[in-house]
């Protein structure tokens, strides 16, 4: 339980305990006459209350201590996780054209917190913060791409805005972010629907290529780079937009009145 309390806090109610002490009982415990009794008494007094907060203090850095420890345990155990699945797609970098566009496009504010989801070499998230100073956090399941990330966050001088980790993107809690960045497969977007519906009112997808099935785009636009470099770019807005559904086609109609077929003729009687 101190793990819940600053230490401020437990001072201040053992020194309003031994308050209450030094005040007797009910007013029926007598005040030592003796000056020397009286300063003795108070010197044990303050050294119980130093041991007291001493005491509290150690048991105070120990709970924070192991909360730490479990925190790290549990970031490694993720990334140990991570580190034993195969990557779901082959790393092809974005252009840096298609990142200054898909940031533009998600028009990122200074009080943003950006996710990459598949970070490679750490370039979307490293181009957020050094042109718009916000905070960014690439997330990739190949630890030799986590590096990379790392190494060339720190090479740009935004490593205190970057923080790249380790992790199964579709294990994430997407909640904190208030824009997305995207360059997976067809399928895997689709897979991160759920997620994506957890993210607040007015949050920003942005996607390199490949559309989201069943989820309307808000822009949808194709950046030429030259004869045979095209690349298409997907934005959606939170909430999520679901694609209508086609409406049922009408069931015709019959004629009126029906066409009725003709009598059938009887054979005639043999003469």
């Amino acid at each position: 339980m101190l793990a819940r309390f600053p230490a401020s806090v437990l001072a201040l109610g053992l020194v309003s305990s031994l308050g209450c002490n030094q005040g007797g009982q009910g007013g029926q415990a007598a005040a030592p006459t003796d000056a020397a009794e009286q300063t003795e008494a108070d010197s044990a007094q303050a050294e119980a209350a130093v041991l007291l907060l001493a005491q509290a203090a150690l048991e105070l850095e120990a709970a924070v201590v192991a909360e730490a420890l479990v925190a790290e345990e549990a970031a490694l155990e993720a990334e140990r996780q991570a580190s034993e699945r195969e990557p779901d797609v082959i790393y092809v970098p974005t252009p840096e054209p298609v990142v200054d566009r898909m940031l533009e496009l998600a028009a990122v504010r200074e009080d943003d917190v950006v996710y990459d989801l598949g970070c490679g070499d750490g370039r979307i998230v490293i181009a957020a913060a050094e042109r718009y100073g916000v905070k960014a956090w690439g997330f990739d399941i190949d630890p030799v791409r986590v590096s990379e990330a790392r190494e060339n966050a720190k090479a740009a001088g935004v490593e205190h805005l970057v923080t790249i980790e380790q992790q199964d993107i579709f294990t994430l809690d997407l909640s904190p972010a208030s824009v997305i960045t995207l360059y997976l497969l067809p399928e895997l977007n689709v897979r991160l629907i759920p997620q994506l519906e957890q993210l607040k009112p007015g949050s920003r997808i942005v996607s390199h290529d490949f559309d989201m099935e069943g989820v309307t785009p808000r822009v949808h636009e194709t950046l030429n780079l030259g004869a045979r470099d095209s690349h298409e770019i997907f934005l959606w807005h939170t909430p999520l937009n679901p694609v209508p559904e086609p409406a049922p086609e009408p069931t015709p109609q019959p004629e009126w009145p029906a066409p009725q077929p003709p009598p059938e003729l009887e054979a005639a009687p043999p003469p």
